[in-house]
């Protein structure tokens, strides 16, 4: 929530110096002392240096075209679509150029032309200094509500370009609201939010918890100097269901063509519209390890079937192996990293009564999926018609209550044992009475023998999963049970 006390105060404590080095460099050229503070800026929420050179060349190169009276817009009185529509048919210029063509132009130099399209039109337009860090951005807009439009999909490269004027009129109508100026605007979005949220450590982990997935991610042979750097953190095109701790295996391609190194995610993924790629995380913790070549893979084994290999490793950036997959890979390098294991039960416990089941299988199973106890609530209460009736179920894995409403993502319902069929009918009725009054997307049953899960599909009718305690000690089946109701970014 914006917090007008507090915005002053930053102005009052050096921020209207801010303001006005946004002011005299939007309305004139762009100083090297514009150039600079930016990258300081941005060091308070990119972990990445070379993104922070990248963009202060932008800066550089637009500094000069604008001492050349750069003008991306003829003159004319222009709205924000008006005007991303003549940008676009600039980039796109009389050459047979594709949407996708026009978007990587953008998406490239993105503060260079949103930083010229602030200078022209300064009441419609604020530069855009979040490139690779839509994620920040999305956290200071929840922060301070301010309404950011829905994400184009990763195809609609035309939505993508656009997107841009999208984020302005959201900017717009922040701005209004809270009545600033164009460039208290900037001191705001690139100086004061970010600080405020966290900055970096809003979202780059340093105490990693234990890994729970693997991917594949793709680099050239020009990579290969990023592993020899402990210290290097950097954004790369991976999947969006990346945990923070997750491991990522490094592939180089051609001439390399081998697994080189092994990284952990140190972010969440996230998807950013204005990256080419899309979907992306934070990378760090480089290993090296013994090089494993795609010769060496297509003969193993293992390897020979799984379906990216016989891809010829087309397309993979993102792609996640199972996790023995994993670890037999890893011993193939003989490397000291990490290996993806789940110990969920040890298989000696008494079980008396279903409060055993409760404390001593599933608590610690709903730890294993990365919930902490802020996360669930135990014996929701839950309140029916008239309030003569209620439903507890046993479990509820993020509720979410609001005045006359409550939801949540997954259930657990909790029994000693479940002998039979007709007591097993029983159960899944309570159940999924349970999960309709919540609309959740997964109801769960669980005994001292085993666990099942139901989707709504089919009313909850046909188990999706299931898996006995010891089952569930085995990587590859726990994975299995990790994507349907783990804790993940988007739930």
């Amino acid at each position: 929530m914006f917090n007008d006390y507090m915005w002053q105060t930053y102005l009052n404590a050096g921020g209207e110096i801010v303001v006005s080095l946004f002011e005299q460099n939007l309305t004139g050229n762009l100083s090297q002392d514009y150039i600079e503070t930016i990258g300081k800026f941005r060091l308070s929420y990119c972990p990445e240096k070379a993104i922070i050179e990248d963009t202060a060349q932008q800066l550089q190169d637009l500094s000069k075209d604008l001492n050349d009276n750069l003008a991306l817009l003829e003159s004319g009185e222009y709205t924000i679509e008006s005007a991303m529509q003549f940008l676009y048919n600039g980039i796109k210029g009389e050459g047979n150029y594709s949407a996708q063509d026009v978007f990587a132009c953008f998406s490239d130099s993105i503060e260079y032309f949103t930083t010229s399209l602030a200078a022209e039109i300064p009441d419609l337009f604020t530069p855009y200094y979040f490139k690779y860090n839509f994620n920040v951005l999305e956290k200071i807009a929840q922060e301070f509500d301010i309404e950011l439009p829905s994400m184009p999909i990763k195809k609609d490269y035309e939505g993508r370009f656009y997107f841009y004027g999208d984020i302005c009129g959201a900017f717009l109508d922040f701005r209004e609201k809270h009545h600033m100026s164009p460039y208290e605007l900037c001191a705001f979005l690139y100086d004061f939010a970010p600080k405020y949220i966290g900055g970096i450590d809003s979202y780059i982990i340093k105490d990693l918890p234990e890994p729970k997935s693997a991917y594949f991610i793709g680099g050239s042979k020009d990579d290969k100097f990023l592993a020899s750097d402990a210290d290097t953190i950097t954004c790369w095109q991976c999947n969006p269901d990346t945990r923070a701790g997750d491991m990522i295996v490094m592939y180089l391609r051609t001439p390399v063509s081998a697994v080189d190194s092994v990284w952990r995610s140190v972010s969440i993924g996230f998807n950013d519209p204005f990256f080419y790629y899309y979907r992306c995380t934070y990378i760090a913790h480089p290993v090296s390890i013994k090089q494993i070549s795609q010769k060496q893979l297509q003969k193993d084994k293992i390897f020979k079937d799984v379906p990216i290999v016989r891809k010829n490793m087309q397309g993979i950036n993102g792609v996640e192996l199972m996790p023995s997959e994993y670890n037999y890979l890893m011993e193939l390098a003989k490397t000291d990293v990490p290996r993806l294991e789940f110990v969920v039960t040890d298989g000696n416990q008494d079980f008396v009564n279903e409060k055993d089941v409760e404390n001593k299988l599933i608590k610690p199973l709903i730890a294993k999926l990365g919930y902490s106890e802020e996360e669930y609530v135990q014996q929701l209460y839950i309140e029916i018609g008239n309030h003569n009736h209620a439903l507890i179920p046993d479990f509820v894995l993020l509720p979410v209550t609001t005045r006359g409403h409550q939801s949540a993502f997954a259930l657990i319902e909790a029994k000693l044992s479940i002998p039979n069929l007709k007591e097993m009918e029983e159960v899944r009725i309570q159940a999924r009475s349970y999960a309709r009054q919540l609309n959740v997307k997964y109801s769960v049953i669980a005994s001292k023998d085993k666990v099942w899960v139901y989707a709504p599909d089919d009313d909850f009718t046909k188990e999706i999963f299931s898996a006995s305690w010891g089952e569930l000690n085995n990587a590859d089946t726990f994975s299995h049970l990790l994507k349907l109701i783990g804790k993940r970014a988007g739930n």
